[in-house]
């Protein structure tokens, strides 16, 4: 058995079923075309009937499972949920509303068998987005963090998702292991900041043409970008034996667009040390 395997680790807000109905198979196209083995997705409509989430990984060979299959019904303001979608089946998977939620904010994991041999997390997240709500995303990382802790294997835990929070809010610095959080303290690797494909990696801009009524709506400023997207990858302090490099990180799906949010790509080798 090869003790080596690279990953493709895809997250991309998917801004549910807003716009133009043509926008939905673009989206399934885009998903296939990347050809991702590990999927985070967020705002994910299942209502009335529709699964958002059957639609886009048809045809992939993907395995997905939404927040609702774990969860169960959200608020009902909560239009759309967060869901993950992997290569290969899940053996496990558990989920946590995220405390201090003003809407269906939650973290799924999933633990899964790689063709390594080795077992890992990959967690989907979604914490609040108000501009204003830094103090419900401090209470939300810490959360993931401890949800993490109960669940990692050797081989690095993959976290992803849209974040809401620019690399320098407080608690984007709490997982990177800048900043400590009522005595606390923890580290992830920054797939962008690691191997990011060059420029500020923005992900929700004015200049995306789906994002720019968005934008205008939420902050009312314009022009503005942020990177609120991210994939993060466990420390070697928690993850000694098995290794998980950033190998290449590249913000996707920017022309044409197919959401209010571009994704982002990370590949990633993950390797049995010793």
């Amino acid at each position: 058995m090869d003790d080596r395997l690279t990953l493709r680790v895809l997250t991309l807000n998917i801004w549910n079923v807003e716009g133009e109905p043509a926008r939905q198979p673009l989206l399934r196209k885009a998903i296939r075309d990347l050809r991702p083995d590990l999927v985070s997705l967020q705002e994910v409509t299942r209502e009335d009937g529709r699964d958002q989430l059957a639609e886009l990984l048809d045809g992939t060979g993907l395995h997905g499972v939404h927040q609702l299959d774990v969860l169960g019904p959200v608020p009902a303001a909560a239009r759309a949920g967060t869901a993950l979608a992997s290569r290969w089946a899940p053996t496990e998977v558990e989920a946590i509303p995220l405390p201090q939620a003003l809407g269906a904010e939650c973290a799924i994991a999933a633990t899964i068998r790689l063709p390594i041999g080795q077992d890992f997390v990959f967690m989907a997240v979604k914490p609040t987005w108000r501009l204003d709500a830094e103090a419900n995303r401090l209470a939300q990382v810490k959360a993931i963090a401890e949800f993490d802790a109960k669940q990692r294997r050797a081989t690095p835990t993959i976290i992803a998702g849209d974040f809401d929070a620019t690399p320098d809010a407080d608690c984007m610095r709490f997982l990177v292991g800048r900043t400590a959080l009522e005595g606390t303290s923890v580290h992830y690797h920054d797939a962008w900041e690691v191997a990011g494909d060059g420029g500020p990696g923005y992900t929700w801009t004015s200049e995306n043409p789906l994002a720019a009524p968005v934008v205008d709506e939420a902050v009312g400023q314009q022009p503005h970008a942020r990177r609120l997207d991210y994939v993060l990858v466990g420390s070697r302090h928690q993850h000694p034996d098995v290794s998980a490099k950033i190998l290449r990180t590249e913000v996707v799906l920017t022309d044409p667009p197919v959401s209010d949010h571009y994704g982002v790509l990370a590949e990633i080798a993950v390797e049995t040390l010793g």
